[in-house]
């Protein structure tokens, strides 16, 4: 309140010396005019004629000035209102924030002028942000949680059950938990991945590789694990030297043919390699059924998962498209996805 105050008075103050000054610059002008024509040509005024002001001329000049003043602080008030109303409501909307009320925006009782206004929007523009910003972080913990979870108990159950007599530590039950701590492992470089590309830290460590033969190898290796599915996978292309982090790229591979073998259909896998302008592209291709349009914008945001997948109960930590996006922006490029005639195709471009 004593902001609005302080630009009031100062305001109204500004505008009264303004119309003073005005009204005094005019009079003395005025009559410095008459004082000189009388000095240098008397013959054109009547006898006794002086330049000096009288009594009437005085009152007149008064009631101007007053006249002027009023004028000023009225058109001060209502400058003053546009811009301090906008203003008052920014701070109380601030110290709303800052006493952790993040839905609170700024709104003015008076139209505002255009930086004022511009002010407003782009305050309310923050305080969205810093209102998603946290909500995004609870809802991180909270998702986080969950997925560690899952591994964790089945870790601890199955320990205890060994610790009790009830499981006997074989072959099989130590594949088991293997499988269960790679998955741990695996959520935790994920999570660090997609945390250090928020905050524009995902280092990488950039080679010379012939891309198609390190692929060649890859898609070897995985072959067994996507056949265990009912799916096969080939590489399409030709030899390419590129420039790139390989580990990451397998990373980010590996997470586009878990989220084929989760919600694609058994079929075919076709991984293709294209070279784009001084970039190249990665595109791995399923026979669907695809992502909704509606839900395609949030694909590769945090922990997004579809309403199939939720409605299913599919197994995924909703982190693995977000890495392909992360690992894809690193090297200078986007993710993209894309469906046409019944055909997904997720692709990788690079800058290379």
């Amino acid at each position: 309140m004593k902001i609005r105050f302080d630009l009031s008075r100062h305001l109204t103050l500004a505008m009264a010396a303004v119309a003073i000054s005005t009204v005094l610059i005019s009079f003395v002008v005025f009559y410095g005019v008459y004082t000189v024509a009388v000095w240098c040509a008397p013959q054109l005024f009547p006898p006794g004629f002086s330049a000096l002001p009288s009594g009437w001329d005085l009152a007149i000049m008064g009631v101007v000035t007053i006249m002027g003043v009023g004028l000023g602080a009225l058109i001060a008030a209502r400058i003053a209102r546009c811009i301090v109303e906008p203003m008052h409501a920014v701070g109380g909307a601030a110290r709303k924030i800052a006493d952790g009320d993040l839905s609170a925006r700024a709104a003015s009782k008076v139209k505002a002028p255009g930086e004022t206004a511009m002010l407003l929007e782009d305050f309310n523009t923050m305080a969205g942000r810093l209102e998603k910003a946290a909500h995004d972080a609870v809802s991180w913990n909270a998702q986080i949680a969950h997925e560690l979870r899952t591994p964790l108990t089945i870790l601890k159950g199955r320990l205890q059950g060994v610790s009790d007599g009830v499981f006997i530590m074989d072959d099989a039950l130590l594949r088991g938990l293997l499988t269960q701590v790679d998955g741990l492992a695996r959520l935790v470089e994920d999570l660090r991945c997609v945390s250090l590309a928020d905050i524009g830290r995902l280092e990488l460590r950039l080679a010379d590789v012939d891309i198609y033969a390190e692929l060649q190898d890859w898609v070897v290796m995985m072959q067994p694990s996507v056949e265990r599915f009912g799916f096969s996978l080939v590489l399409e292309g030709a030899p390419l030297r590129v420039r790139v982090d390989m580990e990451r790229l397998r990373q980010a591979l590996l997470a586009l043919v878990d989220n084929a073998l989760h919600y694609a259909m058994p079929c075919l896998l076709r991984l293709r390699i294209v070279s784009v302008g001084a970039g190249f592209a990665i595109h791995l291709a399923d026979e669907g059924p695809g992502v909704p349009e509606d839900q395609r914008a949030d694909l590769f945001r945090v922990f997004t998962r579809g309403d199939t997948a939720r409605e299913a109960h599919r197994t995924g930590s909703g982190l693995g498209l977000a890495v392909v996006q992360a690992i894809a922006q690193a090297h200078g490029g986007r993710a993209e996805y894309k469906s046409i005639s019944g055909v997904s195709e997720f692709v990788i471009c690079c800058a290379g």
